[in-house]
């Protein structure tokens, strides 16, 4: 058995426990809620948290918009210059001829 087969071996009954077995219940529970309700109801329901989305999307929209506009989000930036580089002299010994030829070719 091989150390991948070990791993998903240990790991595959965690995540069914953490994630499609609670996540198959609520999906049952909902799907169940909406079949018994009836047609309008359901559509003043499906209404109603469409708003409410839309008006908490409004609200981050319009904060995040307000907090710009105010500054809070500005931050100082310290403009640093860029230095010369040391570069080698042509006299050093770590450049060999052959570059030297073919750089002032």
């Amino acid at each position: 058995m091989s150390v991948k087969q070990k791993i998903q071996n240990f790991v595959s009954p965690i995540y069914n426990k953490v994630w499609h077995g609670p996540k198959g219940k609520i999906k049952e529970r909902v799907k169940k809620a909406c079949d018994n309700m009836p047609h309008k109801q359901r559509l003043t329901v499906i209404t109603v948290l469409l708003s409410a989305f839309i008006l908490v999307a409004f609200f981050v929209f319009g904060n995040a918009c307000y907090k710009m506009g105010a500054g809070h989000a500005r931050q100082t930036i310290e403009i640093e210059h860029i230095r010369q580089l040391d570069l080698p002299t042509q006299s050093t010994s770590d450049v060999s001829p052959k570059t030297v030829e073919d750089e002032a070719a």
